[in-house]
């Protein structure tokens, strides 16, 4: 096949681990920059394969798990958009890439590397100008990175849907552009780009706006994404006077998470009745059965004038 001849150099060569790395979300205004990294054997067949910007996300999606399921090993690395805007986007690409080269089970004998240059040094390297289309693996690694990243942005989606992150995924648009007129930007938005610095709030706006509460959840919310956790209900109503406000799963946890809000820096006293929460998040369990272990988390947020907001687990224990 055409698309492995970069891997069969190799291999011919006698290496075994020939792994193919390329990333998605150079561009966007908001959320993070993927890597994804795959090495394929001999025997891999998959049909369809092609640079992710080509194909449908139908097609993406389909390909994804077919290429999860058969490829030899399959690895991501994420940079945030805090590191984006400490290192810059290039080098934040490269340390995404990197922890996908060190996320991988089998130790790589040589990469394949979607671009012109790259920064990995302590492993042999080719890299490949539309490595992606050139490269299987490569063109692998660009659809793992794709779905991936895509999967994370309908995330940011679900507590930030007025900006319609599932649609345009934080690029640019122009739908994206007066949302952040309207709205002002996000914590997950790329701060060293102009038009996001042009539109950042401040302590004031959040007063006058008396927003703080939905700050707040947003914060937390992001702080799960960003471990992997998958949004699986929000506001859920215990009973007429109590709501959890976020449900976040991942493979083996279920986490119910009651999120405060403070202003200021002085300890606060928690008004807050964990015993009743329990109860009633037991109730909740038992008529939904998991085999996952939940826990219950109440996450403290303190705004400080001109200071980072600060997260504060009050709560966080096992509950089953």
């Amino acid at each position: 096949m055409e698309m492995l001849k970069y891997e069969y150099k190799y291999w011919n060569k006698g290496l075994k681990y020939i792994a193919g790395i390329d990333e998605a979300g150079r561009g966007p205004l908001a959320g993070p920059v993927v890597a994804a990294c795959v090495i394929l054997t001999p025997e891999f067949d998959i049909e369809g394969i092609n640079d992710s910007k080509k194909l449908t996300a139908k097609k993406r999606l389909e390909l994804f798990a077919l290429i999860k399921e058969h490829a030899l090993d399959v690895s991501i690395g994420i940079a945030n958009e805090i590191e984006i805007d400490d290192l810059n986007i290039l080098q934040a690409t490269f340390l995404a890439m990197k922890r996908a080269v060190g996320n991988l089970r089998c130790k790589p004998d040589h990469l394949l590397i979607d671009g012109p240059y790259s920064d990995i040094k302590l492993i042999s390297k080719d890299n490949i100008i539309k490595g992606d289309s050139l490269s299987l693996s490569i063109a692998s690694a660009s659809i793992i990175a794709k779905v991936e990243r895509d999967r994370i942005m309908s995330e940011y989606h679900n507590i930030y849907p007025d900006y319609k992150f599932d649609k345009h995924k934080g690029y640019g648009t122009k739908f994206h552009i007066e949302a952040l007129k309207e709205f002002k930007a996000t914590p997950i938005h790329r701060k060293s780009f102009k038009i996001v610095k042009s539109y950042l709030p401040d302590y004031s706006f959040y007063k006058k706006t008396n927003s703080f509460n939905i700050l707040a959840s947003r914060i937390v919310a992001i702080n799960f994404i960003k471990r992997n956790y998958t949004l699986e209900n929000q506001n859920l109503l215990l009973n007429n006077n109590e709501k959890i406000d976020f449900v976040y799963t991942n493979s083996i946890k279920k986490v119910f998470i009651k999120v405060l809000f403070q202003l200021g820096a002085e300890n606060m006293k928690i008004d807050l009745d964990v015993g009743l929460f329990l109860s009633l998040i037991d109730r909740e369990i038992k008529e939904k059965e998991s085999k996952k272990t939940k826990w219950f988390n109440v996450i403290l947020v303190k705004f400080i004038p001109n200071n980072k907001p600060k997260i504060v687990f009050i709560y966080n224990e096992k509950i089953s």
